[in-house]
């Protein structure tokens, strides 16, 4: 079994559950303690029973919860030495037993779930994307890049479930308030993926293996998830994948646990 929770996603926050019968990790974790602990408690989990808190990167939305979870629950905190140099100011005091590394492009073994990275580009320190792996099953969860490279779309290939970023739509974001150097930073190589590109890269890599989609990390100004929703669902129909078929399609919350995935 292998067992996905999407416990928030988006700027205001992000953190992902992913559990086999013999291990529990969590991915992120951009909310303070308190809620982290919350969002673990309505899906049953124990945070005392965590293998392990594994960063994508750093910025603030992904790691501001993760010392004094580390801290309070005794877990090993892994992240890129990249990662460790820019968020060690946020992350506070640790003891040297809960600091791991988390290679930048390579494996990692808890119990039964095999973890692997690979780098995105995204204007972070050292950031990365996870396929979750079991005997049988895998996820892949990629968010926070700008763009979709051929490397990363090999990595995604044959995964049973895909966790795949749809920030923005475009047009959202040229007619919204932003700056225009946020604007320019969101839609270039190391920003957002938008909708549009979203789909793109899930017409690529979906597969018969394939049974579930999420899309993730939604924009608060620059995307509903409706329209996330509408949008990729259109596109892959056009493509020659069909929703609704053999795979469903899903829109993460950004408050709160959602998009429940069991694969067995």
């Amino acid at each position: 079994m292998l067992e996905l929770w999407m416990l928030a996603s988006g700027s205001s926050g992000n953190a992902v559950y992913i559990a086999t019968e013999n291990a529990r990790l969590l991915i992120d974790a951009g909310l303070s303690g308190k809620r982290l602990v919350a969002a673990l408690g309505e899906i049953g989990a124990d945070p005392f029973s965590l293998s392990g808190l594994l960063l994508s990167h750093d910025h603030n939305d992904h790691t501001c919860g993760a010392g004094i979870m580390a801290r309070r629950y005794k877990m090993p905190l892994y992240a890129t030495a990249p990662t460790w140099q820019a968020a060690a100011c946020k992350l506070g005091p640790l003891p040297q037993t809960s600091c791991r590394l988390l290679p930048g492009c390579g494996t990692l073994t808890f119990a039964d779930l095999t973890v692997e990275t690979f780098p995105v580009p995204h204007d972070a320190a050292g950031p990365v994307g996870f396929i979750f792996r079991t005997a049988k099953e895998a996820i892949a969860l990629v968010t926070d890049l700008g763009v979709v490279t051929p490397t990363i779309l090999e990595r995604l290939q044959g995964v049973n479930c895909l966790v795949m970023e749809a920030n923005h739509d475009e047009k959202m974001l040229l007619d919204g308030p932003y700056p225009w150097s946020l604007k320019k930073r969101i839609l270039g190589n190391s920003g957002h993926l938008s909708n549009a590109l979203a789909a793109e890269a899930l017409a690529s890599v979906i597969c018969p293996a394939t049974t579930h989609v999420v899309l993730a990390h939604l924009s608060e100004h620059n995307n509903l998830p409706h329209l996330a929703f509408e949008t990729v669902c259109e596109k892959l129909t056009i493509a020659g994948c069909h929703p609704g078929h053999r795979f469903s399609v899903q829109v993460a919350k950004r408050h709160g646990p959602s998009c429940n995935v069991r694969l067995a």
